[in-house]
């Protein structure tokens, strides 16, 4: 993913508005709310900007600076390379301006800075990932987003390490199907990450099977059967995590409720799944992401030929003080491209219609007779829906189950 976004080869080179990616140890801004056409990472939302970073820290300390955001939800969080959450700052922790922030890789660098509050990393690699509401009711409210991105300040060593990735064009250019089923390819990028790492941070029964392989330090090579067997075991492993896409968490609903955040311990499933069908999510104090794939008979959802509604009772609505949403994802976390332009409905989606109080989503792959107000647009096809709380109310809410029409 950081390759994606930082562009190795070609660090400078154009990118879509839509994009936030920027060389290495530079902050990216995007232009646009995602659509169909971002393709880096996985389930982007359409309600915030996102300003991102990769860092390298052992290149050395980062320092970050943010504007004034007045009453605006925003939220910087720091990630770890292995998707964890290092810290995260933002609206609901600190009201309308967050501190200067200082980064460090543990064991280098400052342990602290005046003035500054200082985040310790355990990764070489992080991200930063700034989140930025915009208002759909508010004209030209994008333009005052971009404003207060470009009061955003980023300071820190330059991206010489970009060289030594450039170095590995191979890997850079490597297909994300073969980081997942070709042995070559996961062994490939997984001695790419070891290097960084030291085998004592791994935890146990990792670090075995690392030892096992001779793989820190050490170019892997398999025989023939050594080779079949981690292909069959790649794919297991894949089907588990998109099994437990519909399972993650508590289940309610045909919904998939991750109570925990990016606060996965040795739950290494959990971790996966999370990564492939979210991926550097917040902790859940900031925001729960409910995944539903399945209708209320427990059926795949699917666009091709069925018609669903998701109806919140007003005495039911999604309980979060910033926002909430509702989005549309193809069942491999690409957004659906569709004439309406719509890829979420939420709070505050202006054209949608509400009967007695409540807010009544119809969801199909055909524009509803009744019109477009509330619809949302689904492919032709399997599809996954993932609902977003932003600064959630504390209890454990259930979603209301999709029904098939």
């Amino acid at each position: 993913m950081r390759f994606r976004f930082t562009l190795p080869l070609s660090p400078d080179a154009p990118r879509l508005p839509t994009s936030a990616g920027a060389a290495l140890n530079s902050m990216g801004h995007q232009a646009q709310l995602s659509d169909h056409r971002l393709t880096v990472g996985v389930a982007p939302n359409v309600d915030t900007l996102y300003s991102l970073a990769w860092l390298d820290l052992d290149a050395g300390d980062f320092y970050l600076e943010t504007p004034d955001f007045g009453p605006r939800y925003y939220s910087f969080q720091i990630c770890e390379s292995d998707t964890r959450t290092a810290a995260v700052f933002g609206q609901r922790t600190e009201g309308a301006h967050a501190p200067a922030v200082h980064i460090r890789r543990a064991g280098g660098g400052e342990r602290s800075a005046p003035g500054y509050t200082t985040v310790t990393c355990d990764s070489r690699y992080v991200m930063i990932v700034g989140r930025i509401l915009v208002e759909p009711t508010v004209s030209d409210d994008t333009d005052l987003v971009r404003e207060l991105q470009n009061q955003i300040i980023l300071r820190g060593p330059a991206c010489d390490s970009c060289t030594t990735e450039a170095d590995s064009p191979d890997l850079v250019v490597l297909d994300r199907n073969a980081e997942i089923f070709d042995p070559t390819g996961f062994i490939k990028s997984l001695e790419n990450v070891l290097k960084d790492m030291n085998l004592d941070d791994l935890p146990g029964d990792i670090r075995h099977a690392v030892e096992l392989l001779g793989m820190h330090g050490t170019p892997v090579s398999l025989t023939e059967d050594e080779t079949a067997a981690v292909s069959a075991g790649l794919r297991d492993g894949f089907n588990m995590i998109e099994h437990h896409v519909r399972s993650l968490g508590r289940v309610a609903n045909g919904w998939a409720i991750n109570d925990n955040g990016s606060e996965f311990g040795s739950d290494y499933l959990l971790r996966a799944t999370v990564a492939h069908a979210q991926i550097f999510v917040n902790p859940s104090t900031e925001a729960i992401y409910p995944v539903c794939e399945l209708d209320s008979e427990g059926e795949e959802l699917d666009g091709r030929s069925n018609r669903y509604q998701l109806v919140f009772d007003r005495d039911n609505l999604p309980p979060a003080d910033a926002f909430w949403s509702v989005t549309m994802y193809h069942k491999h976390g690409l957004l659906v491209d569709n004439a309406l332009g719509r890829y979420a409905i939420g709070d505050r989606t202006t054209s949608i219609k509400h009967g007695g109080g409540s807010t009544v989503i119809r969801i199909q792959s055909s524009e509803p007779d009744e019109g477009p107000d509330n619809w949302l647009p689904a492919p032709p096809g399997p599809f996954r829906l993932m609902l977003r709380l932003y600064s959630p109310r504390e209890g454990r809410w259930v979603p209301p189950a999709v029904t098939r029409l």
